[in-house]
């Protein structure tokens, strides 16, 4: 399927690794000139060489996404290097750790408000004009199945009180948005994964809710596979693949959805 976006200018955040970098390496491979932005210099480098080795065209920023100057400047770094702001802009931002309420203060959770909301908003601040003025535009953000279904400590067998704050908030913020981009025809969406094994961050994550009820990070992986209808675990690339249609000419009427990637597992938290 031809997507329609060879040529489009896409500017992707986390874009070194996980699931960041298979949406990176995905627009790629549909044409896209991509703008690849990541904190760590060695996987941007990776990355970059990962498109073009495929024949695409691609440039790193280094960037931190708490840094809300930032975002201007990884603007102002693909219009130097492909000739245009973004056409396309996707927005992972820094996930809040797993936790019960009491063990954070009230700088946690303005830490993470600020990485899973703020941020948001700063980086639309920063793309949405570029977009009115060509009157085209995607944004898609890489968002969390707590923002529409609180995790609940009976159901996932672990707290995550600072996803289950920010994360409605952010969905919140994204609907909004697409309302009010939609005239200029700029859609905006948001994909909750499910468990994506996306490496040794992945492992990371789990590892310490396992911990915290006494289980090996196998015996915690094991219970939780148990819980989804497909029997596996999702791969980045099955979310790049619906994240790179959602930025398609063929998705021109799709916005302001939640489209939820998680192999059936959401259902069945009820």
């Amino acid at each position: 399927m031809d997507l329609g976006i060879a040529g489009k200018v896409a500017l992707v955040t986390g874009g070194s690794h996980g699931i960041g970098r298979a949406i990176s390496e995905d627009l790629g491979r549909n044409g896209c000139k991509v703008v690849v932005v990541a904190r760590k210099q060695q996987w941007l480098d990776e990355t970059v060489k990962a498109i073009r080795d495929e024949g695409g065209e691609a440039v790193s920023v280094s960037a931190d996404l708490l840094d809300f100057s930032s975002y201007p400047r990884m603007v102002a770094e693909a219009e130097k290097a492909f000739g245009t702001t973004p056409d396309i802009a996707i927005y992972s931002p820094v996930g809040p750790p797993s936790g019960a309420f009491d063990d954070f203060k009230d700088e946690d959770f303005d830490k993470s408000y600020t990485a899973v909301v703020k941020g948001f908003a700063n980086f639309v601040r920063a793309v949405a004009p570029g977009m009115k003025e060509k009157r085209w535009g995607r944004i898609v953000t890489i968002g969390s199945g707590h923002g529409k279904l609180p995790a609940r400590l009976s159901t996932l067998h672990f707290s995550y009180v600072l996803a289950n704050t920010n994360r409605p908030a952010a969905l919140g913020l994204s609907r909004t948005i697409a309302d009010e981009l939609g005239p200029y025809g700029i859609t905006v969406n948001t994909i909750p994964p499910g468990f994506i094994d996306t490496g040794e961050n992945y492992k990371a994550f789990f590892e310490v809710c396992a911990a915290r009820e006494g289980l090996t990070y196998e015996q915690f992986m094991e219970r939780e596979l148990k819980r989804i209808p497909m029997n596996r675990y999702g791969t980045p690339e099955e979310i790049s693949g619906v994240c790179a249609f959602l930025c398609s000419q063929r998705a021109a009427y799709i916005t302001g959805q939640y489209i939820v990637v998680d192999g059936g597992h959401m259902e069945t938290y009820f």
